[in-house]
């Protein structure tokens, strides 16, 4: 099917046969002539949904002159899609929205802005001379695809903002860089030591830090000013423009070092509507933490798994085997999902021994425990992680927008591009997969995800690793019912059938029949939840209030 027209238009309806679930409700909305891809467990495709009290009441399976169908349909309000493609609403099960609102203020040096230390100067000396602000902050650059093939010192970032402290980020989200001025905010010296798992890179001559730091994130937030409630929801009200704009209605709060303060925060966010995705929040091992599950105390909001993470630094694992032991046991006797952060083989070897040593197979395939992210999974991780009874949450996304950094490093001697983020090595396994965008570390929309899941192609267009590559449906399917299904929402969303809530998206053109590097270029017309309208435009249909 082409792309849909950008005006989806009210006309009168046309009669029509549908798959019905008991619903009185009153009030109603007919969407039809798409063409809507459900992701059911037959990959039913149909040519609309009728809406009720906010969920889907009937799939329209087909046209058919049925006068009790017309009398039924002449009841509604109705939309004619002229054509678009209807999606469950995409699921982003590992995201970090706060950080993604933060990002979405911050000067831009990713490989898509800046090829260069030279052109991260320039940026952020634009910023400081138009800004007022306390901190400065940059995010996103890559240091394997700057002309200088190097990191940003503070020696740069001083040229940049004379006497300011700015923190520059680095795209993975597990570096930074500190101005001289940030180095005295943190009180980061010649003989600070670094935290477990950190480091702090120092002038071989000197001893001084040059400013740029590995795996400190948690020890800089404790130092650098924290953000007001007020920031905080700045920030959360815009990663959920960005979110909804993508198709996104139901995301996951990964962060690791999460306090029950965070649902509370997403609970009165949504409350004000200033959230609009359905919001899934992890906590850390050791906060003080609500039940899982949404609650009266926290209406909307779902408190999701227990998340710890594993680095490999310096050639040790942190945490230790026992203190991550003591951590897991913790959660699972409390009944808690568990998600371990486990990028390097080294780390998802020892997810998997620490999950084997835990408990059954059976019982961890039951709790629903699983490995975030899994980048590098050759055919023997994939086995293991299988035989402990895992399911993976990865970032397709990521083989887009870095896969020329994947394919710099291979050549350097690094791992196999086809063992980076292994989707169809992971479902060949038997295991559950699904998709998610670390945003702000990887890309927000679902669709880029979707296309280099299937393309297997880096942003300019370099294979990366492509015996990897998923069929589209495959591919859509990570961020549908796999992705509902990890954070115990598979009865609720994840597929458009009777009964489940009517989070929608609506595209300009069907993912399936487009090519297949083409995908990422589909527009989203407009994101539904609950049956509202929260991003784009149908005709005839209100807007959420």
């Amino acid at each position: 099917m082409g792309r849909a027209r950008r005006a989806l238009r009210s006309v009168p309806l046309f009669p029509l046969r549908f798959l019905t679930m008991e619903n009185t409700a009153i009030d109603s909305v007919l969407l039809y002539n798409g063409n809507v891809l459900t992701l059911d467990d037959r990959d039913t495709v149909a040519s609309g949904v009728l809406i009720e009290a906010g969920r889907i009441s009937r799939v329209i399976v087909e046209p058919l002159d049925s006068p009790g169908a017309r009398a039924f349909a002449a009841g509604s309000r109705s939309v004619n899609l002229d054509g678009a493609t209807l999606l469950p609403g995409f699921i982003d099960p590992h995201c970090h929205p706060i950080a993604l609102g933060a990002a979405l203020h911050a000067v831009d040096c990713s490989p898509a802005a800046v090829t260069s230390v030279t052109q991260i100067v320039a940026r952020i000396a634009q910023a400081a001379a138009d800004s007022t602000a306390d901190w400065i902050r940059a995010r996103g650059y890559d240091e394997l695809l700057l002309a200088e093939k190097r990191h940003p010192t503070a020696a740069d970032l001083d040229r940049a903002a004379p006497g300011r402290p700015v923190r520059l980020t680095h795209g993975s989200g597990h570096g930074d860089v500190l101005s001289t001025a940030a180095l005295n905010v943190v009180g980061l010296r010649r003989d600070t030591t670094p935290p477990p798992g950190g480091a702090i890179e120092r002038d071989p001559d000197t001893g001084e830090p040059t400013g740029v730091l590995f795996e400190m994130g948690a020890w800089l937030r404790e130092r650098m000013p924290r953000p007001g409630p007020g920031t905080l929801s700045d920030y959360a009200e815009t990663a959920s423009s960005a979110l909804v704009a993508a198709g996104v209605t139901a995301v996951t709060d990964a962060g690791r070092d999460n306090t029950a303060a965070r649902p509370a925060l997403y609970a009165a966010l949504a409350a004000d509507g200033r959230f609009l995705p359905r919001p899934t929040v992890m906590l850390s091992p050791g906060s003080v933490d609500p039940r899982p599950g949404e609650g009266p105390d926290l209406p909307g909001v779902r408190v999701g798994a227990v998340k710890t993470a594993i680095t490999f630094s310096g050639g040790e694992m942190h945490p230790d085997f026992d203190a991550l032991m003591d951590s897991m046991r913790s959660a699972h006797r409390a009944g808690r999902q568990i998600a371990i952060h486990a990028v390097e083989l080294e780390a998802v070897t020892m997810a998997c021994e620490a999950f084997t040593t835990l408990a059954p197979r059976s019982e961890i395939t039951r709790m629903r425990h699983r490995i975030e992210h899994a980048s590098e999974c050759p055919p023997g991780i994939a086995r293991l992680i299988a035989a402990a009874g895992l399911s993976v949450v990865t970032q397709p996304g990521f083989i887009h927008e870095r896969g020329q950094r994947y394919i710099s490093a291979w050549r350097a001697g690094g791992p196999e591009p086809g063992d980076l983020y292994a989707i169809q090595r992971l479902l060949g396994a038997g295991l559950r997969v699904a998709g998610s965008s670390d945003a702000p570390f990887g890309p927000v929309a679902p669709l880029t995800g979707v296309q280099a899941a299937v393309t297997r192609m880096s942003s300019s267009g370099e294979p990366v690793g492509s015996e990897q590559s998923v069929s589209v449906r495959e591919a859509l399917r990570l961020y549908g019912p796999n992705a509902a299904w990890m954070d115990f929402l598979e009865a609720e969303v994840g597929s458009i059938e009777p009964g489940k809530r009517a989070d929608i998206a609506v595209l300009d053109a069907d993912p399936t029949a487009v090519r297949p590097k083409e995908i990422a270029s589909i527009r989203v017309l407009a994101t539904l939840i609950g049956g509202e309208l929260v991003h784009g435009s149908l005709s005839g249909f209100p807007k959420f209030q």
